[in-house]
């Protein structure tokens, strides 16, 4: 046993972790880690605490390696570095361009083996371009778990607890002990419950939920809508509803409790126009207010046709429709009410409702643009 060197284990009760299981299938596969350093740079700083959580048959353990001397760092790393290598998956808060660069820096150091996760995710990395859309004050640890509702007993942060080590190696407190095993605890602990919020951004990806019901409301109506209830492959870890500030005839909502999600898209009723590229094959008729081709334009008589203009170009359909958010589509036409006018829309058949690829497709579109809702541009709140 090295001198200086302390193991801690401890075993988390299932009820804060049984949320991992929609996320990992393979959860010992799967390690979580965070290191304390006394200092931010590798190159005059040393490690002194490594924390970690992976998954055994009782359930998710961490462990903490912790040195009381910084002199101990080179056996601390290969005990870590030593376990780690059992592991495929790497999780950590900010470990790409923190702790993996920090031990990959000291393992160098001390001649022992590379530290190179294959496969690693960083959570902060994955949340802080969902920040606006979930309406985060910021993406510290603290502040995510907070958002999920988690609440530390922890009281300090990494950069004080810097003189915290320092003291403690000097005077070998029981108190200084337990404050710096704390936090990185929490850390650890912390990583594993707030790791819920995954959920958020795994909504925006393909194969994250099935379309469950499709429906009109209002048909007839200014109000008319489209419902599209999805249900979720993971939890959402807090009750959330989301809209697009756009202008009332794109408007859309999104709203998530638990497993579901309820998708409300406007539906516009009228006529809208779609827009041929090559207009200069066609011919605009005034008094039809519609283009057509050359071909039978010639049958026109020439005081009754133009040349068509790209604003010009268009042919009218009266019906329903929805806003579309995806490219244009040969096979399903994008309407507009106006040449070069922001917003395109779909028209909203029969075809298309007991479609389910296309229901589908629709909604990706529809989360995608939900997604890239620049921060001015939409609000989003706790669903009570």
């Amino acid at each position: 046993m090295m001198k200086n060197m302390k193991t801690y284990e401890n075993t988390l009760d299932h009820s804060v972790t049984k949320h991992l299981t929609e996320f990992f299938t393979r959860p010992e596969e799967v390690l979580f880690f965070d290191i304390e350093t006394t200092g931010f740079s590798p190159k005059s700083a040393s490690i002194y605490l490594i924390g970690c959580a992976f998954y055994a048959s009782d359930g998710w353990h961490i462990r903490q390696y912790f040195t009381e001397n910084a002199g101990e760092e080179t056996q601390l790393l290969r005990a870590f570095t030593s376990f780690a290598a059992t592991f495929s998956r790497f999780v950590h808060f900010n470990g790409l361009t923190f702790d993996v660069p920090f031990i990959a820096a000291k393992c160098k150091k001390h001649a022992l083996r590379p530290f190179e996760p294959a496969d690693q995710l960083d959570i902060y990395k994955c949340i802080s371009p969902y920040k606006n859309l979930l309406h985060l004050p910021g993406c510290r640890q603290k502040q995510i778990e907070e958002f999920v509702g988690l609440h530390r007993e922890d009281k300090f942060n990494g950069g004080q607890l810097i003189e915290l080590y320092r003291i403690y190696t000097e005077e070998k407190s029981p108190e200084l002990l337990h404050v710096l095993m704390l936090h990185n605890y929490e850390d650890i602990s912390g990583m594993l419950q707030a790791f819920s919020i995954m959920a958020f951004p795994k909504l925006f990806e393909e194969g994250a939920f099935i379309v469950e019901d499709i429906s009109l409301d209002g048909v007839g109506s200014t109000s008319a809508e489209l419902l599209i209830r999805l249900a979720l492959s993971c939890t959402i870890p807090v009750p959330a509803a989301l809209h697009s500030a756009a202008d009332t005839i794109s408007r859309c909502f999104l709203t998530c409790r638990d497993r579901s999600a309820l998708i409300k898209v406007p539906v516009y009723e009228g006529t809208l126009k779609y827009f041929f590229a090559d207009y200069k094959n066609y011919a605009y008729l005034p008094a039809e207010d519609q283009a057509i081709h050359k071909s039978v334009a010639v049958y026109v008589d020439k005081s009754q046709r133009m040349p068509a203009t790209a604003a010009t170009c268009y042919t009218k359909k009266t019906g329903k429709f929805v806003p579309w958010f995806g490219p244009a589509d040969k096979t399903s036409p994008v309407f507009y009410e106006q040449h070069k006018a922001p917003q395109g829309f779909k028209e909203l058949t029969e075809e298309f409702l007991s479609n389910q690829e296309e229901v589908h497709n629709y909604v990706m579109e529809l989360l995608g643009a939900l997604k890239t809702v620049p921060k001015s541009s939409h609000k989003t709140t706790k669903a009570k």
